[in-house]
């Protein structure tokens, strides 16, 4: 079990004079001296001794206040010192203290610090150090400094310069201290804070740290740099090795670059924190960026110069997982991933849209043969064309995907046109180009879709369900005997047109209605668009003509 001794030696705040003596920074010289005679009838005389000087000693006074607890009173000063001794972690839950107090127990806290504590409980220690330091304001130390010694009779501090060029020393204390911390964790949890602390702090790269961690990782880089140094040779030499074996059969030539994506895993593991926070501050970390384009130029090479593209698809992925927080470096990987992507989806769809095609051939020359067919082969090529698709090799994000949907869509429409075109049924056109517009991809075909489909809709809305016609039926009387319109039922304002009836007429009166049109009147007469159903009107009107002309009949 650690002694009282033990923490007193480990424990840099347990060594201030302050803490040797039991003093107080309220505390007046006579009261020190004092305390001093008392300290060393238990322990060391000339450590006691050392301790009264630095606190009465003008020059070396504002030293040791620096590194005690200034604006925390006498009483709870004392516990804070025994629940250091009971447990130096406690100094990490303490709260609503002065910033420089907060900071100088925390380092007690880190002097605490050994392999086996979690690295999360040291990482959040470093986050709250990083922070508390950077909000130490000498103007405010100043004033706490000089509150306490209003109170102990010694000058007060004139000069917020003095207190600044301690803070500045305290602060490389708080590194050192930080640093030594680190020091004790295994290496693998040592990295794992790093990274965390330099993630957090730089929000992933993108801003810039306290500047507390900024040096941290400086340091970092300078603990690390062998190691990294070693690691990208052997990856220039992994590099060269599959140049050489870039012909050779895959298995080879596999093994090799698996080898690289170990080794490049294992140095971004170590380079991650110098790569966020070089970022972070708008600088390059020229060894991240070395290994990165090495890896990226054999990359390229395998796939120009050897058509070797699932190694070169493997390494640009590997880059792009490993070196996200190199912004120009990613934009250029991803620019490689498409390319590459790309030629994967063009070489895995070859053959794959061949039934598709196929069907797609024989639909267009059934409409050709007969237009009439269009409804019946427009669905058939809907239904079987997505099923052919469902079932190939291609993935539904793939570019070959999307165009066997852009081939069903053009299939589709042709139908529909054509169907419509012929019969002037155009409801059933409108049902096929919605399926057309659902599945289309290419926007110049969405587009062309969407213009037919509004035509077949508008073209609904006239035509209905009239029958089309060869030619226009004779509006011709002679002597009032003949043919002719009346009415004019269902208007459509878009195009003036609207339903009258052909009548037979005798002496100029409609005698039998014969049929329905939709008509557009015009100075010469009318445009025929197509023939409709008698209504039930019309009919009851020939049954009536029919009973007349018998009745006439038996009169006669």
């Amino acid at each position: 079990m650690t002694t009282a001794t033990d923490l007193d030696q480990r424990i840099a705040l347990l060594r201030s004079p302050f803490a040797v003596l039991g003093a107080t920074t309220r505390d007046n010289k006579a009261r020190i001296v004092e305390l001093a005679d008392e300290a060393s009838l238990s322990l060391d005389h000339d450590v006691c001794q050392q301790a009264r000087a630095e606190l009465t000693n003008a020059r070396t006074r504002l030293s040791a206040e620096m590194g005690w607890l200034p604006g925390v009173s006498p009483r709870k000063a004392a516990e804070l010192v025994d629940a250091i001794r009971a447990n130096p972690l406690s100094a990490w839950t303490q709260d609503g203290l002065p910033a420089l107090a907060h900071c100088n127990l925390l380092t007690a806290a880190f002097d605490a610090v050994d392999a086996q504590l979690e690295p999360a409980k040291v990482e959040a220690l470093v986050w709250d150090m990083a922070y508390r330091a950077e909000d130490l304001d000498p103007e405010e130390i100043l004033r706490e400094i000089n509150e306490d010694r209003s109170v102990s009779g010694f000058p007060e501090v004139r000069g917020v310069d003095q207190v600044e060029e301690q803070l500045a020393e305290r602060k490389r204390h708080y590194r050192k201290v930080v640093q030594d911390a680190l020091g004790q964790l295994y290496t693998n949890d040592l990295i794992s804070v790093m990274t965390n602390v330099v993630e957090l702090a730089t929000t992933d790269g993108t801003e810039h740290a306290p500047e507390f961690v900024d040096e941290l990782v400086d340091a970092y880089a300078v603990e690390s740099r062998d190691f990294l140094q070693k690691e990208a040779a052997n990856i220039d030499k992994l590099v060269a090795s599959a140049r050489e074996k870039a012909d050779a059969p895959e298995t080879v030539l596999g093994q090799i670059v698996g080898h690289i994506d170990t080794v490049v895993r294992n140095w971004c593991k170590v380079a991650k924190p110098l790569t966020m926070s070089f970022t972070s501050r708008g600088l390059d970390h020229d060894p991240s960026t070395g290994v990165a384009y090495s890896v990226r130029s054999l990359a390229i090479d395998l796939f120009n110069d050897h058509d070797r593209l699932d190694q070169a698809r493997r390494l640009t992925l590997l880059l792009k997982e490993m070196f996200e927080y190199l912004p120009e470096f990613v934009e250029r990987v991803e620019a490689d991933e498409g390319v590459l992507k790309a030629v994967t989806e063009r070489r895995e769809g070859e053959g794959a849209l061949k039934p598709l095609m196929d069907l797609c051939t024989s639909v267009r020359e059934a409409i050709e043969r007969d237009p009439g067919s269009g409804i019946t082969e427009g669905h058939r090529v809907f239904d079987s064309g997505m099923t052919l698709l469902r079932e190939s090799a291609l993935t539904q994000t793939s570019a070959n995907y999307r165009e066997g949907l852009d081939f069903i869509a053009l299939s589709v429409m042709t139908c529909a046109v054509a169907y419509g075109n012929r019969t002037s049924k155009w409801g059933p056109c409108v049902e096929l180009l919605d399926r057309a517009s659902e599945i289309a991809n290419d926007g110049r075909l969405k587009q062309k879709v969407k213009e037919n489909l509004d035509i077949a809709r508008e073209n609904h809305v006239v035509y209905g369900d009239l029958d089309p016609i060869q030619s226009a039926p004779s509006l011709r009387t002679i002597n009032g005997v003949g043919f002719s319109l009346y009415g004019n039922t269902d208007r459509i304002p878009s195009n003036g047109s609207y339903l009258a009836t052909y009548y037979f007429v005798f002496l100029f009166v409609p005698v039998f209605p014969i049929a329905r049109y939709r008509v557009i009147p015009s100075a010469g007469g009318y445009q025929f668009l197509g023939k409709g159903k008698l209504r039930g009107f019309d009919k009851a009107h020939i049954a009536i003509s029919l009973v007349l002309i018998l009745i006439f009949l038996s009169n006669v």
